[in-house]
């Protein structure tokens, strides 16, 4: 079969895929919701001051209990392949049966154009818009450059634009497009790093000043590994570990974030705050928000009434994005597959995996989810995943705090983003965490922790050096 993820002209080839690397930090792929947070919600203990749970390096590993695991996607897990990367289909799966998930893939992969085009399947592009393609942003081989040396930001990074309150610009609206199709972009961000690593972010030749309140607020694009098993993991499930009031008192509050989309009542599990409670849902408002096209979800093009450019520039269609089309895009998202563990030492990665429970990580990464049943793709149904996540809403301190409210989450609330195939992520060279990319390594991403993370990153801190590097084997191998 024709492997079209290499399609594209030369150029953009060579710089989407030239790099090994989905499909944020601990944002944390991400590590930015919840990560080495507080103590264990099982352990009944407290949020005292941490002591070292380092193992006793006399113990002989040979004598201890080895853990069992099972596959981290269940049976839709492959081993990782550099040609394929994160836009691997789950094992077993015959294209020729499935004719949405090649067209869903062509189409995240392509270059779409202002109306009129040649290619009226793809065009309708902009005219207010951050990216192109899908595929500028979630890159097959890695993750895209977001905050570059030179103090620009790249396709990785978008800006969300609201206040306190959840209120969007009264002209730019609650996103800022970096790109336009004809004349000036709203405008253009720059960074620079006040201290330990933290960006501030500057608005730079703005089509319009910024109302009084409205804040940047930065958010990194992640990986998409499993997204689709994520989509089926029942709400039940998610409210085992809703305890907005801490009411058993172990330090962790996570809240499900309720919204209503498509005119039902859901949780949000999708995007850093967690707005989106449907994968297609995530892919139309990016759609719609990232490159300007319109989707039976989002029919309006994405113009406050202020701007006159999207009523004064051609349509690529009513909506420019069909039904058929967002479909067969959630289709392929939906059927992307899970990559295996990477292990070098099966002791040290267990030792690691008892350090990432010790010191509280999994109190909002919890380990394991299960996934219900849909007759869309049976394959998924019931499958047993280590996404590390719970999909829940934490408070992560002020030091993570992006000034905005969207949706009901507030400023300082993160959705836990799962930790698997973290260290894919860790080794390419734009790789950042957390949700506005200060991160450049998991230490520094789990050294950001707080709020709810306080206790959890204190107990890391205080681990020997030994046991913080177990902790790492383990983060690097799920």
């Amino acid at each position: 079969m024709k492997n079209i993820f290499f399609k594209h002209q030369p150029d953009k080839e060579a710089a989407h895929w030239a790099a090994t690397l989905l499909l944020s930090t601990l944002t944390l792929v991400s590590l930015s919701g919840c990560g080495a947070d507080g103590t264990s919600a099982d352990s009944g203990t407290t949020t005292e001051a941490p002591v070292d749970t380092t193992p006793d390096p006399s113990t002989d590993p040979d004598t201890e209990e080895p853990r069992e695991w099972q596959a981290v996607g269940g049976a839709v897990t492959v081993t990782f392949q550099d040609d394929l990367a994160f836009l691997q289909f789950i094992p077993g799966l015959d294209l020729a049966t499935a004719p949405t998930v090649s067209q869903g893939r062509e189409l995240f992969v392509a270059d779409w154009t202002a109306a009129p085009g040649s290619r009226t399947l793809l065009d309708g592009l902009g005219p207010l818009f951050i990216a192109s393609a899908c595929d500028d942003c979630h890159l097959v081989s890695g993750r895209a450059a977001s905050l570059n040396d030179d103090g620009t930001t790249s396709h990785g990074i978008l800006f969300r634009l609201g206040t306190l309150d959840g209120q969007p610009d009264t002209y730019l609206g609650g996103q800022l497009q970096t790109s336009a199709t004809v004349g000036a972009p709203e405008g253009r961000v720059t960074w620079q790093d006040i201290g330990l690593g933290q960006p501030q972010f500057q608005l730079s030749e703005a089509e319009h000043t910024l109302d009084d309140g409205v804040q940047l607020g930065p958010r990194l694009s992640p990986q998409l590994t499993g997204v689709g098993l994520l989509e089926l993991v029942p709400e039940a499930q998610i409210l085992q570990w809703h305890d907005p009031d801490d009411q058993d008192q172990d330090g962790i509050s996570g809240r499900a974030h309720s919204l209503e989309r498509e005119g039902v009542a859901c949780l949000g599990r999708f995007g850093w705050k967690a707005v989106q409670c449907t994968l297609r849902g995530q892919s139309a408002g990016a759609l719609h928000q990232d490159m300007g096209l319109t989707t039976p979800l989002n029919p309006a093009e994405p113009c406050t009434d202020q701007q006159s450019i999207c009523s004064e520039q051609p349509s690529g269609g009513d909506p420019e994005v069909s039904l058929d089309s967002l479909n067969a895009i959630n289709d392929f998202l939906t059927l992307l597959a899970v990559y295996d563990r990477r292990i070098d030492d099966q002791t040290q990665f267990d030792r690691g995996a008892d350090l990432f429970e010790q010191v509280g990580c999994d109190d909002c990464h919890r380990p394991t989810l299960t996934t219900g049943d849909t007759s869309a793709f049976e394959q998924l149904n019931q499958q047993t995943i280590y996404a590390y996540t719970d999909l829940l809403l934490h408070d992560m301190g002020e030091a993570l705090s992006d000034g905005m409210k969207e949706g009901d989450a507030s400023d300082r609330e993160w959705k836990t983003p799962p930790l698997w195939g973290l260290g894919l992520i860790e080794g390419n060279g734009d790789s950042r965490f957390l949700h506005d990319g200060r991160a450049e390594t998991l230490v520094e991403a789990i050294n950001w922790h707080g709020g709810e993370a306080e206790a959890a990153r204190q107990a890391w801190e205080a681990l020997q050096e030994t046991g913080q590097q177990d902790l790492l084997v383990f983060l690097r191998g799920i």
